[in-house]
């Protein structure tokens, strides 16, 4: 014969100083003690309420999990001194601040190499032009334009403007629908010429400033960006390192941490009254001699059965149980 066990409600009052210390005691087994809102099985007219106060362990949890930010935070069994442990705060705020100082040098390394890395990008497409970047900027009578100009703009400047001998732009690469290059304009004419690029579709890049040739500049960037990725590789294995020497006492106040703060959140079943709370809980018939010792070691607390339900019927009335 098929055997559906039955789900019985307990309830539990006592002095509300005891409400941590029952519910650490006799509700963190949570495959057979499942807390119930107290609120729920009680009249609108008691005068109990649900506790309020704020989860003093969700910044912790925020913290660490913050801190470990690219880490792995090794699993361990918790142990709820840990969290509890004095000086913990403070042991968790040096160790943010030294990681972060870490994490700030690195990324001042990397925004320098994605400057590198762009910089070539600009530069490349101008290989071949053996005039000096540096030295071009500083002509006195003529204006260089550095940029992207569609190959269907370069026709019609082909083709419109071939007698112009102002209209000259020098193809220095090009990729599948683009052409990109330098053109010259004299000071004096500049306003007329860039209108004239300008109806080409001509985009002009605003080079870095740099010494030497694209060529020159290039390699020079190529050689920056090297030692760059040296260091980072240095910044990534001091923040290793700092991290391996402390990831198991973090891991131990992760754990335990996570563990109050859901125990925290348990004090939401409670209802309280004055220096009073009503507590209840679903548990199979079975097992309930061994939470009313667990509640017995507790102290000051008193029990009482309630209603019966089949598994199945408390399944079916309890489904994310």
């Amino acid at each position: 014969m098929f055997f559906d066990p039955k789900m019985q409600l307990v309830w539990v009052d006592g002095p509300a100083e005891k409400l941590d210390a029952f519910i650490e005691q006799c509700c963190v087994d949570g495959k057979r003690v499942h807390p119930a809102r107290a609120l729920d099985h009680m009249s609108g007219t008691t005068g109990f309420v649900q506790p309020a106060e704020e989860n003093p362990w969700g910044a912790l949890v925020e913290q660490i999990d913050q801190l470990a930010s690219g880490f792995e935070v090794p699993i361990v069994e918790p142990t709820l001194a840990d969290g509890r442990a004095p000086g913990t705060k403070d042991y968790l705020l040096e160790l943010q601040q030294k990681l972060d100082a870490l994490r700030a040098d690195r990324e001042i390394l990397q925004k320098q190499l994605e400057l590198c890395e762009k910089g070539t990008g600009e530069f490349s497409h101008f290989f071949g032009l053996t005039l000096p970047v540096d030295e071009a900027e500083k002509c006195e009578y003529i204006k260089l334009r550095f940029g992207r100009l569609p190959k269907r703009g370069y026709a019609l400047l082909q083709k419109e403007y071939s007698d112009d001998p102002y209209i000259l732009f020098v193809p220095c690469s090009e990729d599948e629908g683009n052409f990109w290059g330098v053109y010259f304009a004299p000071r004096e004419k500049a306003a007329r010429i860039d209108g004239v690029f300008a109806e080409a579709f001509f985009e002009r890049v605003k080079l870095p400033g740099a010494a030497g040739t694209p060529d020159e500049v290039v390699k020079n960037l190529q050689s920056n960006m090297e030692l760059l990725r040296q260091e980072i590789g240095a910044a990534d294995a001091a923040l290793q390192n700092a991290w391996n020497q402390e990831k198991w006492r973090v891991a131990g106040i992760y754990a335990s941490v996570c563990s109050l703060a859901r125990l925290f959140e348990l004090r939401k079943c409670a209802a309280i009254r004055g220096g009073h709370f009503f507590y209840c809980v679903w548990l199979a018939q079975p097992d309930l001699g061994m939470f009313q010792q667990l509640c017995a070691e507790v102290g000051e607390l008193n029990t009482a059965t309630d209603q019966v339900l089949s598994l199945r019927r408390w399944k079916q009335e309890n489904p994310g149980a």
